[in-house]
Formats: C-alpha cells, sequence, structure tokens
C-alpha cells in the first residue's frame, strides 16, 4: 500500500493523508480530532474489504482482532476510552493521560501500565449502562467498562440466535456482512435502572448503526441520555446532522467521544477478486512446514449461564447477559484461576493467544497474565482481501466453516509460519469434533509446532438420578446406579482377579448378611462410642468451618465418607445454621478421582470451595491419590481445589484435619452398604460408565430391612449438643498451635503430617516377606475391609485386649483367619491379605 501526503490545499493539509489500498480503490482521511495525540501510525493500518456496501477497513493496531497486539495495549484502549469519558464527565482521572497513550508503542509499559490501571478505577457518578457492539467491539467496550468501579452495567450485543432466551433490543448493522444484533440482558431492569447509556463500537463511519440501537432503546426504554465511545469516528457533517436530529425528535442528548475523528473521501470501486499476490487460504489447501501437536483441553474456571442439562452453555461474565462491577470481580478471580493452569502449559517463548469471534476480552484478560512473549489476536466473520505488499494491513489469510454456525465463514488473518512457538486458541463453547474439522485444519497448517484449542464453557452434566437410602437432605450420591447389572464375584475368584491385574473398580465384592453376634458387637460399639464419634465429627466440623467459613461444599469419598460427610454436614446445620451442600463422589486408587463428579459440582457451585472427606486414613494411599487428581483438575479444567482430605480417625499421620489420630471402632467401619446409604462400592469399566457419566455404584435396596445407614447417624448426631464444647475447645487448641508456628516448620506438632504409619508398613513388609504392599491394609477400618472383602492372610493385632479390637476378632474368629500380636505398631491392627500367586494388587 501507498502512503502519500497530499498536497497543500487547506489550512489543515498537514492533517490530511491519503491511502492507496489495492488498484483504484482510495481513501483520503482528514483529522479533526485527536485528543491524546495520537499517531495514526500507532492505531490503524487499512485493507480492502470483500463487501459491496463497503470497500475497505481500517485495521485496527490496538483492537486486537486482525493485527497480534500486546494484549495490555488492547485493554489499554479500552481504559483510554474510559479516560475520556471521565474527562467529559468532568470528573478526576487516576493518572496523566500521556502515560496511558505512550504505551500503545511500547509492550513492556503497556504490562506494566495495565498492572497500575487495574488498581485504580475510577468512580461513576450516576448508574451507567455500557453497551458494546459485537462481534469488534466486544472486548473494547468490556475494557472499557472494568476501569470503572461502581454503578456500573455492562451488556454486548451478540450475533447469536439463542433460542431460549428473548433479546430486548434488536437493530442492524447496515454495511455490515453480517447485519443483525441482539441483547439477552438477563435482568432487563438494568435498562430501566440506567441513567446514561454509553455506547462502544471501534469505529463510526456514518453512525447510522448507532441511531438504530438508540432508536430501539428510546422506544422501549424512554433514556434520556446518551454517550458514543469509539476509537475511530469519520462521520460525516451530514451523518453528525442525523444525529442532531434524533435528538431534537426524540428529546434527548448523544455525545460522541473518540481517540481520533475526521472526515473520509472514497475513490475507486471495491474489489471483486483478491489480485496477486495474495489469496484467502481454505483448509487443506497447504501442507503445514510443521507436523503441530495439537491438544485440547476443557477449562472449568469459568462460572457459565443456566442451560438445558446437556447442552454447550454460554459463559457467564462475557457480558453477553450483562455483567456489574461485582461480577468483574468474580470474572477476576476466574481469570488468574484459568490463567494458573495455562501457564504450566507454556514451553516455548513466543506465545499467541487467540480469541473466537465475540469471544474476545477473557482470552484477552487471560494472555495478560500469562507472562512472557505474548500476542493476542481473534478470529472474525470479516471477510478481506489479503495482499502481500508492504505496509498492507492484511499479509495473510485463513478461512474456515464456523463450528458454531452452519453457512458461515471465518477468517485468522496476519499469521506467518514461524512467527511462534504456540498457540492458545480459545472456544467459549466445546463443539463437537465434526464442527471443528475446518478450524483444525487450519491450525494444523499455520507453521506453529504447538496448539492448544482451549474449550472455556464445558457441556453442562446432567443431574444424577437419586440413589441411596439416605434423606435427600443428608446428601447426594453423584454415582451412575448400575443396580441392574451383575458386578459382584466370590471373594476368592476377586481376590485372584485383582492380584492377576484386574483393578478392584471393574468388579464387586459380594455383600453378606451380618450375623447375629456381629450386629451385637456394631450396636454395642455404637452406643459406647457413640460420644466419641460426635465430639471427633464435631471437631472436624469446627476445623473446617474455622480454616473455610460458609461457602464451602462437602465432598465425601463414597463409601466410607458417606456417612462422615452427613454427621459433618448435620453438625455445622445445628451448631450454625448452615446448610452446606454434600456430594458424595468416586475415588479409584490407580485410577483416581471422578472427574465429571467434580465438574458437576463446579457447575453448580462456582466459587464455592471444596472440602473432601473421608473415613479415616490407613497408608494414605487415597490421600495421595486425591492430591493427584486436584493437581490433574487443575491442570485439565484449570479448576483449583485444595486436596485437605478431613478424616475422623488418621492413625497414619496422613492429614492435618482429623478428629482423633486414635485408632479405634469407627461403628460404620463394621458393615458394608447396610451403613453406608445401601450403596456399593463404586465402579468403572469402559463397557458401562461413558465420558460423560459419573462413577458408577448399585442401590441395593433389597437390604432395606437390615439398613442401619440412618440409624448410624442419627444415633451420632443426637449426642452432638453433649459435645459441642469439648469439640470447640479441642479445634481451638489445634488452630492455636497452627497459628503459632508456620505450616512448613509444624514437624513435630500434634496436626503434623509425617506419614510415621507408613514406617511400620515397610517393617511389616520386610518381615513377612510380602511382596506387594498393597496387601497390608493397616487400622481398624482397613482391616475390617480386608475381612469382609478381601482373601485374609493373618490379621496383626496390638494386643489382644484392646477395647476397640472386638468386632476383628468376631470376624477373624468367623472366618478363621489366624490373629497374631504384633506390639509395634502405630495402629491397633493391620489386616494382611493372601497371596494368589499373581504380582499386581
Amino acid at each position: 500500500m501507498k502512503t502519500r501526503t497530499l498536497p497543500a490545499c487547506s489550512p489543515k493539509s498537514s492533517n490530511l493523508r491519503s491511502y492507496s489500498i489495492i488498484g483504484d480503490l482510495e481513501v483520503t482521511i482528514e483529522v479533526t480530532g485527536n485528543p491524546y495525540g495520537l499517531p495514526l501510525d500507532v492505531m490503524f493500518n487499512m485493507a480492502a474489504r470483500m463487501n459491496k456496501k463497503r470497500g475497505f477497513l481500517f485495521v485496527s493496531k490496538v483492537l486486537g482482532k486482525h493485527i497480534p497486539v500486546p494484549p495490555q495495549v488492547s485493554l489499554l484502549s479500552g481504559a483510554a476510552l474510559g479516560l475520556l469519558l471521565q474527562q467529559a464527565l468532568n470528573r478526576p482521572i487516576p493518572f496523566p493521560v500521556e502515560t496511558l497513550t505512550n504505551a500503545f508503542g511500547d509492550a513492556e509499559a503497556s504490562r506494566f501500565l495495565y498492572d497500575e490501571v487495574k488498581k485504580q478505577r475510577m468512580s461513576m457518578d450516576e448508574p451507567t449502562l455500557f453497551i458494546g457492539f459485537a462481534e469488534t467491539a466486544t472486548a473494547l467496550a468490556h475494557s472499557m467498562f472494568d476501569v470503572f468501579s461502581d454503578q456500573a452495567v455492562f451488556l454486548h450485543t451478540t450475533r447469536e440466535d439463542i433460542v431460549s432466551e428473548t433479546s430486548c433490543i434488536n437493530f442492524e448493522e447496515e454495511h455490515s456482512h453480517a447485519t443483525a444484533h441482539r441483547c439477552y440482558a438477563s435482568d432487563p431492569s438494568l435498562f430501566h435502572r440506567a441513567q446514561r447509556i454509553v455506547l462502544v463500537d471501534d469505529e463510526m463511519t456514518t453512525g447510522r448503526t448507532t441511531l438504530n440501537i438508540i432508536s430501539d432503546i428510546h422506544r422501549k426504554y424512554g433514556r434520556k441520555d446518551y454517550m458514543v465511545a469509539s476509537l475511530l469516528d469519520w462521520r460525516s457533517d451530514e451523518d453528525m446532522a442525523k444525529f442532531g436530529a434524533m435528538e431534537t425528535e426524540l428529546g434527548i442528548r448523544i455525545q460522541c467521544l473518540s481517540l481520533l475523528s475526521g472526515r473520509i473521501r472514497v475513490e475507486g470501486s471495491p474489489i471483486e477478486e483478491t489480485p496477486q499476490p495474495g489469496g484467502t487460504i481454505n483448509p487443506g489447501d497447504v501442507t503445514a512446514p510443521v507436523e503441530p501437536e495439537i491438544h485440547e483441553m476443557n477449562l472449568a474456571s469459568f462460572a457459565v449461564q443456566p442451560c438445558a442439562e446437556g447442552a454447550f452453555p454460554y459463559l457467564k461474565h462475557t457480558g453477553r447477559f450483562g455483567m456489574t462491577s461485582e461480577d468483574s470481580l468474580k470474572l477476576q478471580e476466574e481469570v488468574r484461576q484459568a490463567a494458573s493452569a495455562l501457564r504450566s502449559l507454556r514451553k516455548g517463548s513466543r506465545l499467541l493467544c487467540m480469541g473466537t469471534g465475540e469471544f474476545m476480552y477473557i482470552p484477552m484478560r487471560i494472555a495478560a497474565e500469562l507472562g512472557g512473549e505474548v500476542w493476542y489476536q481473534s478470529t472474525t466473520r470479516s471477510p478481506i482481501h489479503p495482499y502481500a505488499a508492504d505496509h498492507y494491513a492484511v499479509q495473510s489469510a485463513y478461512a474456515y466453516p464456523s463450528p458454531e454456525h452452519d453457512g458461515v465463514m471465518n477468517y485468522m488473518y496476519n499469521i506467518e509460519a514461524g512467527q511462534y512457538d504456540e498457540l492458545m486458541l480459545f472456544m467459549e463453547r466445546e463443539m463437537s469434533a465434526e464442527s471443528m474439522a475446518g478450524l483444525r485444519r487450519v491450525l494444523a497448517s499455520l507453521g506453529i509446532s504447538r496448539i492448544y484449542i482451549i474449550n472455556c464453557g464445558v457441556k453442562r452434566l446432567a443431574a444424577p438420578e437419586p440413589i441411596g437410602s439416605y434423606p435427600s437432605d443428608d446428601v447426594t450420591f453423584l454415582l451412575k446406579d448400575l443396580s441392574s447389572i451383575d458386578l459382584e464375584r466370590p471373594t476368592e475368584n476377586r481376590e485372584r482377579a485383582i492380584q492377576a491385574g484386574v483393578h478392584y473398580s471393574e468388579m464387586l465384592p459380594m455383600e453378606f448378611q451380618p450375623t447375629a453376634e456381629y450386629l451385637r458387637i456394631f450396636h454395642e460399639t455404637l452406643h459406647a462410642s457413640g460420644m466419641k464419634v460426635a465430639k471427633d465429627a464435631g471437631t472436624v466440623a469446627e476445623l473446617i468451618a474455622a480454616r473455610r467459613g460458609e461457602k464451602i461444599v462437602l465432598v465425601s469419598l463414597a463409601r466410607a465418607g458417606t456417612p462422615i460427610g452427613v454427621l459433618i454436614k448435620r453438625y455445622l446445620k445445628q451448631t450454625y445454621g448452615w446448610d452446606i451442600p454434600h456430594y458424595s463422589i468416586s475415588i479409584l486408587r490407580g485410577k483416581g478421582m471422578d472427574e465429571n463428579a467434580l465438574l458437576y459440582i463446579h457447575q453448580n457451585h462456582p466459587g464455592a470451595q471444596v472440602q473432601f472427606v473421608d473415613g479415616w486414613t490407613g497408608k494414605g494411599a487415597i490421600t495421595r491419590e486425591l492430591k493427584n487428581a486436584c493437581e490433574r483438575m487443575n491442570l485439565r479444567y484449570g479448576v483449583e481445589l485444595s486436596p485437605d482430605l478431613a478424616v475422623l480417625a488418621d492413625p497414619g499421620h496422613c492429614s492435618a484435619t482429623f478428629g482423633t489420630r486414635e485408632d479405634y471402632l469407627i461403628p460404620s467401619a463394621c458393615l458394608n452398604s447396610t451403613v453406608s446409604g445401601l450403596v456399593s462400592r463404586t465402579v468403572l469399566r469402559d463397557d458401562l460408565i461413558g465420558p460423560s457419566d459419573f462413577h458408577g455404584a448399585k442401590y441395593y435396596k433389597e437390604w432395606q430391612d437390615h439398613d442401619v445407614s440412618n440409624l448410624f447417624v442419627d444415633t451420632i448426631a443426637g449426642h452432638f449438643l453433649g459435645v459441642t464444647e469439648a469439640a470447640k475447645a479441642e479445634a481451638e487448641k489445634r488452630l492455636k498451635a497452627e497459628a503459632a508456628m508456620p505450616w512448613n516448620e509444624m514437624v513435630d506438632g500434634d496436626s503434623a503430617v509425617t506419614w510415621q504409619g507408613m514406617e511400620d508398613i515397610i517393617r511389616i513388609q520386610q518381615q513377612y516377606v510380602m511382596d506387594n504392599i498393597n496387601r497390608i491394609k493397616p487400622g481398624v477400618g482397613e482391616t475390617t475391609r480386608v475381612l469382609l472383602r478381601r482373601v485374609p492372610w493373618k490379621i496383626l493385632v496390638d494386643r489382644l485386649d484392646n477395647p476397640e479390637l472386638k468386632s476383628i476378632l468376631q470376624l477373624a474368629k468367623e472366618r478363621h483367619v489366624p490373629v497374631e500380636v504384633y506390639p509395634e505398631m502405630t495402629y491397633a491392627c493391620c489386616g494382611l491379605i493372601q497371596g494368589m500367586g499373581g504380582g499386581a494388587e
């Protein structure tokens, strides 16, 4: 493209510039307003547009759409409009305008300044609604809105046709290739509350789009005060007169603000076909110079708009449905979590982050948090002629079918082979593999070696069918009901399969009906230890309340953790009046935690902290599995979870949140499903559990006559009033000790996680020459499981007269299992599983 200054022809000749675009197409501009003294070359370049209504395009160098920019530069362009608005309202601004505008051309300065802008948000003098125009100005308007701290609301128009929503305003963008705009405000009253409406676009050429939306807003809501903010304003005198005429006709006020304003004169004709050299590249046209790695990742960091189960949701805080300054703070935390997850993926130095269509602002914010050499741009519906000539704005173009909209083409511009090491492409919603095929082919042809497709709106999971014998207020099992399937295997057959390498979750142990003698021990234990269990459950609940507060979700590990989770929930309700959600989900040694269950919880309780709960610890295998699962959720979905596992008893010293470290008989450990809501152990098998399913379990309704699940929790909860004072005192004592000593120094404190039980396990493995440490199950709870579900070899006990071992000794007697005294261990007992000739466990 040739750029020349026109000969002197008026006193304003220094403000005249002419751009020869392609062929005879030429645009001459006369700058009449430049309040911040911005160089034109910093703001835009020119290109030929594939549009008979308007054959040219001002290609912004700050918007982050067609040309890659440091993300902070684009965010600061919206901030600059915010300063312009504040000055127009005769209100103070937090820093000199020059500081901001100088950063437009300085990537390093823009990064520093944007951090400062976020700390110094400005107040708005009256309720103000910001409306950004899709698709190009969604991020510009959002970043303008985001520099204000209160009385500000944001909404952007959309080209999306969302059948479940009703558009509150409709208007046309007459010169556009996609003319219809809609607005889906979740709270339409925001129009009635707004005393001022600020309309934001990247460019005004005629202003007809602005007049169209003002007309519809006035007709429906009768607002009187409008301000129009844009980067560029090229309206003619005739166009401006139309604004004045509408002001008079409707009795309203319209004030226009822009970083650059002036007049344009167009000569020549729109380009019908792209001349060579150039040409839009379609999928399959080229062979990639490098074979890229393409990874797909589902981020679950973001709250989603309510939608039907199984649907692909839109994000809640994009502005498409309206958002407040308070919502901005929520979005800031969501962005932080997402960036934390994505930062760990980076391996190269040059990263391109790419938004898609209207979905610009959130990817831009994430890009600004990633650090290093990061560039940002977005895909677009706008068709532009690429032309390989110096100074022409669009050097290369890639076309592909839109994944979201049938029959619509999308484009990427100005990406050259070898320009970037990595690309992160952000999709607002997860799309089907078929609809993504064209986009994937384009990505593979870009010459970028590592590509991540980031889905920010994860498919909404359906609620589970209720199972279990607990009241629904006590717990929701996030488990697929497999009751109709024969999964039980005889004990010895199951043991041989496990030791031969079959995972224990692929089959179930046989459920047994306890003998009268064994039930007698259960009831005696419940009577004798009820107060102790209540006090320990209360202590755990008090620790959770002090460390986490009310905004939590209890997530118990099915099934031993389920009754303990019910007790903690009831204690918090009785003591504090908190009605805490409680779910029970599956975790499996060697296979991890049910990620769909965690996503379901995150989707239904955004922003809440998860507190994991189990019954007791043994070797700490599940504690380690939980830690790995939390790290995986952060890496795969951007969901930050604390691996803190609250347990009633922690004899292995594996947890910092526990009721006691004493290894004693918890009555709920005595029985199988009949004390755990009639729910089996959890199942994970490929032929039974699909990609959108929760892990499975069986619901033994036929055992209802033998069910003591509610008897157990009702009995323990009945003691809460009598133990509350002691539970509070114990929790307070531990919390004071923690406060007095940093966590990284608490190696000897009462709450220290020392894993000292593992020393006993290793010694036992050596003394009894056992090939697999997983055949050693320490503690009363785990030893009970060995006797109920596995093929026991022998039972080790610390002493035969230990009152906590009555049920263990009774079960060993009934099953003819030898018992040996082994006093040198942390635990009261330990179950050893019979070797079956296989090396696996």
